[in-house]
């Protein structure tokens, strides 16, 4: 079980030809597991269920990811051998992972409940919403954190990316920025964003972070039904030349938020002579010198005959940018890679692209800090 770009790009292109795999292995996508092969999947009896992709189970943060979590607690439930793989267990806080292993019926997670466990193992903060307050988990406490250590040694296994090669390259990160002058637009985007009362609900607030970021980029998306695209008049990307230098020179995969983020690189990379490709197996078979493909797109394929990313948008989703990077930077390394993030600076004090790059620094250092603690090695911390 996994996410449609993972079975196709992964599992069927990469280890189905090793002809590794039992001869009866089923593959089902989280959308196709929800649909109409459901009943089929709970009738029948399964001797190994594997949940690739695992931290999609951590929490229901959509109608889709609950039904796909409860029906994957569902199916594991009655297996006797069930294996949930991910590069990156741990979430926003430290009790996502519980949700993982809860779902997956692992080290005896499954046995829990979850308003027990959210009741007694968990601290609570007051929260407020478009619908009153109400108490949600922020953090594991003493109990919960004592649970969690024993079943991290029952059922988890920790494998970092260099444990099996000491030799393995250098991956090294940086930003680059560039001043540009501050349009109307995203003086106006600034206003909305100052305008959002202190309770007002996440989706808003995103939203309105999202049009201040599109304004920096030189757009913004004004309908968000029939997703009409509103450009800026006279508006020149340095993040485009940017991009246009460095393909010309090596093989980069470049990283985009919004469609309209693709529109313009699409077009100033044709416009330059670039040959480049939004599909990753046409660029894994060579002759592409650019791969183009939407930020949160970067998962399961081998993509090490390239050591260049550059960031044209991000956004503030820590997995993503973890599968992304790690689709050059994996097990046999032997080259160097390089991350860029593009940041376009207005010269205010918002930092909005800045920031967006600064959440994901803040998450690492929490993914970090859980992994040393699984691994009991001592962290050093640079403030």
């Amino acid at each position: 079980m996994s996410d449609a770009t993972c079975i196709k790009e992964m599992w069927k292109a990469e280890i189905m030809p090793q002809g590794i795999l039992p001869k009866d292995t089923y593959f089902v996508t989280d959308s196709t597991a929800i649909g109409n092969v459901k009943p089929a999947l709970v009738a029948k009896k399964w001797d190994v269920i594997v949940v690739d992709e695992c931290q999609s189970l951590r929490s229901g943060v959509t109608r889709a990811k609950s039904k796909y979590s409860k029906l994957v607690y569902a199916l594991t439930k009655k297996v006797e051998y069930v294996f949930g793989m991910t590069g990156t267990l741990a979430g926003n806080n430290d009790i996502e992972p519980w949700c993982v292993l809860h779902n997956l019926n692992v080290a005896g997670m499954g046995q829990i409940n979850p308003f027990q466990f959210k009741k007694y193992c968990c601290e609570q903060e007051l929260q407020y919403g478009p619908f009153g307050n109400f108490l949600k988990p922020v953090r594991l406490n003493s109990k919960g954190r004592e649970i969690m250590e024993k079943a991290y040694e029952e059922g988890v296994m920790f494998w970092g990316y260099d444990e099996d090669d000491k030799d393995m390259p250098p991956m090294s990160i940086r930003t680059r920025v560039f001043e540009i002058e501050p349009s109307i637009e995203y003086k106006n985007a600034l206003e909305g964003i100052l305008k959002l009362g202190e309770h007002e609900s996440t989706t808003m607030k995103a939203i309105a972070l999202q049009k201040a970021q599109q304004a920096l980029n030189g757009f913004m998306y004004y309908d968000d039904i029939d997703r009409k695209t509103y450009k800026i008049p006279n508006f020149k990307n340095p993040k485009l030349e940017y991009i246009i230098d460095v393909c010309k020179n090596e093989m980069t995969i470049i990283g985009y938020r919004f469609q309209e983020d693709f529109n313009v690189i699409s077009k100033a990379l044709t416009d330059n002579n670039i040959v480049w490709t939004d599909d990753i197996q046409t660029f894994r078979r060579g002759g592409t010198q650019a791969l183009v493909l939407q930020c949160s797109q970067g998962k399961a394929a081998n993509l090490q005959l390239c050591q260049n990313i550059i960031y044209y948008t991000g956004d503030y989703s820590f997995i993503s940018y973890k599968q992304f990077i790690h689709r050059t930077w994996r097990r046999g390394q032997k080259t160097p890679c390089k991350v860029t993030f593009l940041i376009n600076n207005p010269g205010d004090r918002h930092h909005i692209e800045f920031n967006i790059w600064k959440s994901l620094v803040i998450k690492q250092n929490i993914h970090d800090t859980l992994m040393a603690i699984k691994r009991k090695e001592e962290v050093d911390y640079e403030l």
